[in-house]
């Protein structure tokens, strides 16, 4: 049986495909990436979605064609998938990856495919139970293999449940979604004292005025509970900038020579 994999980032797609190659799957599977970050920005139209992302998020002309190539192109795929492959759905227990799951069901719900469904967060309990991730990118490509055993098929009523509850999703006007064993809608300044605090910490234990940018969000990623985008908590950071909370020395869109410095007031 044929099977494609659907993955929710770039990162978890290539170390998908290195492990197809390196087992000998290449004439049975293959692998597509839903290019986005489902916990940011309004849900319920692609139009809609877009002008957000556009306006907040995605600065480079280049990068708002390649979201909206990738975005055809992951459509024209589903709309030609034959019966005969089965899905396969990678996800694990933060925001991201739980919406874009109910968004691939409401994709599926009406097609002829059977959907299978790993999370990563519960395979890892079996098998490297002290290894804890914010999303299925971390995951080598050896490590993903050894999850294959625990696909698990979703029955109809599973299928019907998610692609309604990517519906509800899609009705809420909240630009941040967070993950608290459950989806939960925010404003979009929820995060903000967690990075202040992990900024502040920095500061101390690095005894620095100044923190370059590159290193400073890595540290904020590991800091917070739940997995956020480089290019939302650089929008946090440059709105704290315009409060006066921070100060930037150099381009910012530089974020390997840029530093900025949390302003205590």
């Amino acid at each position: 049986m044929a099977i494609l994999h659907i993955t929710f980032s770039l990162a978890t797609q290539g170390s998908m495909k290195l492990a197809i190659r390196q087992h000998l799957l290449q004439r049975n599977e293959s692998v597509l990436s839903v290019h986005d970050d489902f916990s940011i920005g309004p849900l319920h139209s692609l139009e809609e979605r877009i002008v957000w992302l556009n306006t907040h998020i995605i600065k480079d002309n280049e990068d708002q064609q390649l979201y909206v190539d990738m975005y055809e192109s992951w459509k024209k795929k589903i709309a030609e998938l034959p019966c005969d492959v089965d899905v396969w759905v990678w996800y694990s227990q933060n925001t991201h990856e739980q919406i874009g799951l109910r968004y691939v069901m409401s994709e599926f719900i009406h097609k002829c495919s059977m959907v299978y469904g790993i999370d990563a967060t519960d395979g890892l309990k079996q098998i490297q139970p002290h290894l804890d991730i914010r999303h299925t990118g971390e995951l080598s490509s050896d490590m993903l293999m050894k999850l294959r055993p625990y696909a698990k098929r979703f029955s109809v009523q599973e299928c019907q449940q998610l692609a309604k509850e990517w519906e509800n999703l899609k009705e809420h006007s909240s630009p941040l979604r967070l993950w608290k064993e459950g989806i939960v809608h925010v404003e979009e300044d929820a995060m903000d004292a967690h990075i202040i605090a992990a900024v502040k910490n920095m500061h101390a234990q690095q005894k620095e005025e100044w923190l370059l940018l590159m290193p400073m969000i890595s540290t904020i990623h590991i800091a917070l509970d739940d997995y956020m985008s480089d290019e939302f908590i650089m929008k946090r950071i440059m709105i704290m900038i315009e409060q006066g909370l921070f100060q930037i020395e150099g381009d910012l869109s530089d974020f390997h020579s840029s530093r900025v410095k949390y302003i205590d007031v």
